[in-house]
């Protein structure tokens, strides 16, 4: 049985005003357009004490399950949720992730802070900032069509 504990922060601006990011953040149609995978599940209830669950396709083999708890939300600032992933009905990571927004010139600048506990090597923290910072660069395409 093995912990790893990881922190890591990411950093993305995008060309739209807070208020755009912290939108695409909280209205559930516009997140599942740039935080899910094709075929998953996807349930949003955005608000302090709200649950979010994300879980891959239901034929993928990997029963990945996204468990979130939105714990402080301050409008077009700030956004405090804790997470569970698991695979199988195993559970793999427990995060704290923090995104702040803040204007910068005509655009936004989102800093992304996850602390995480990886437990027993289901994964590793260079997968979920990889993965994650995926998922950001999905939302910077969302501004980049408009």
């Amino acid at each position: 049985m093995t912990v790893k504990h990881a922190t890591f922060t990411l950093e993305r601006v995008y060309p739209v005003s807070p208020e755009r990011v912290f939108a695409a953040w909280s209205d559930p149609a516009a997140k599942a357009g740039w935080f899910t995978v094709p075929g998953g599940g996807h349930t949003l209830d955005f608000r302090v004490g709200g649950r979010e669950v994300t879980t891959g396709p239901p034929d993928d083999g990997k029963g990945m399950v996204f468990d979130a708890h939105y714990e402080d939300i301050a409008e077009n600032e700030r956004i405090v949720y804790s997470g569970t992933l698991s695979a199988n009905e195993v559970l793999a990571t427990v995060s704290v992730t923090t995104v702040l927004l803040e204007a910068e010139g005509d655009g936004t600048r989102l800093t992304l802070i996850e602390q995480g506990t990886f437990l027993d090597g289901h994964e590793e923290p260079s997968w979920r900032e990889q993965g994650t910072g995926t998922w950001l660069d999905n939302l910077g395409k969302v501004f980049s069509a408009v």
